[in-house]
């Protein structure tokens, strides 16, 4: 019999076709009242995906957050066509909401070919069966742990199990440039590239965009900080099995100017990668 959590959780990144290249859905929040980035990106590749040619697989996709999407409400997936070539083809996402254009997708697919092969290995790391469980992975300093989260709109977290990878104290201050996080889809999904690929837009964004802040103090020591994302890439290298552990091993190069850059590399669990993200976040003291 089939696990009912399965839908639930691949509803998360359900559209529905409404004619002329046009897509809805909804999102849940990733900070109060605000729709979560990787939702967003997942669906916005599911439209762009349902205009590609046969045959193509996710190649990457970059989207640019220009304004807030109300959570919990109808969103418009616009889908234009870019590029229809053998190899690859491209497609531009405009999300919608209230008549106003609210964030940029543009997403690329492609065929799988013959070619030069390397790969990072991936790095040591604890095992997840040696580390404790993240009870809540919304951080309390964005919502009370005590919140009534099924109120505020929020999906059921237990679908998803995360460990994070303590810091190795041998590196001192650099320690905390570096967030390692064993991830895991708990419900059985497909293994197709499509639902791999929109299964790690929502998982990577999870962790990556507050990576920039642990070297101070992380979320929960920054409060007084304006937040979001500004921008999400990934670049997807084939399909996954997500309800084995993957790391997601992430590491921060800069912050300044009032934003911060983090990065990271999905290993599935048997060391392949199968995602690379990139993620520019706005970072800057509240006025």
């Amino acid at each position: 019999m089939p696990d009912p959590r399965t839908n639930d959780f691949l509803s998360r990144f359900s559209v529905v076709p409404e004619g002329d290249q046009h897509f809805s859905g909804r999102c849940y929040p990733g900070w109060p009242g605000r729709a979560f980035g990787g939702q967003l990106a997942a669906q916005s590749l599911h439209a762009a995906a349902l205009t590609a040619p046969d045959g193509m697989d996710p190649w990457s996709i970059s989207i640019y957050f220009h304004a807030p999407v109300t959570s919990n409400e109808p969103i418009d997936y616009e889908v234009i066509d870019i590029k229809d070539g053998k190899t690859p083809a491209a497609r531009m996402v405009r999300v919608n909401q209230d008549g106003r254009h609210r964030d940029t997708a543009m997403v690329l697919f492609g065929r799988p070919g013959e070619g030069p092969e390397h790969h990072f290995s991936r790095p040591a790391a604890t095992s997840p069966e040696e580390l404790p469980p993240v009870d809540r992975i919304i951080d309390p300093s964005v919502v009370p742990a005590n919140a009534d989260f099924d109120a505020l709109g929020y999906p059921a977290e237990a679908l998803v199990e995360m460990r994070i990878v303590e810091p190795d104290p041998e590196l001192g201050s650099e320690a905390a440039k570096f967030r390692p996080a064993w991830m895991r889809v708990v419900p059985p999904i497909p293994p197709d590239a499509l639902t791999s690929a929109m299964t790690l837009c929502y998982l990577c964004d999870i962790t990556l965009g507050t990576t920039a802040l642990e070297p101070h103090g992380g979320r929960s020591g920054t409060t007084d900080l304006q937040l979001g994302a500004i921008e999400l890439a990934l670049w997807f290298t084939g399909p996954a099995s997500l309800n084995r552990w993957s790391l997601f091993s992430q590491e921060t190069s800069f912050a300044g100017g009032g934003h911060g850059l983090s990065h990271g590399i999905f290993y599935d669990a048997d060391g392949r990668v199968v995602a690379v993200a990139g993620q520019n976040a706005l970072m800057r003291r509240a006025q």
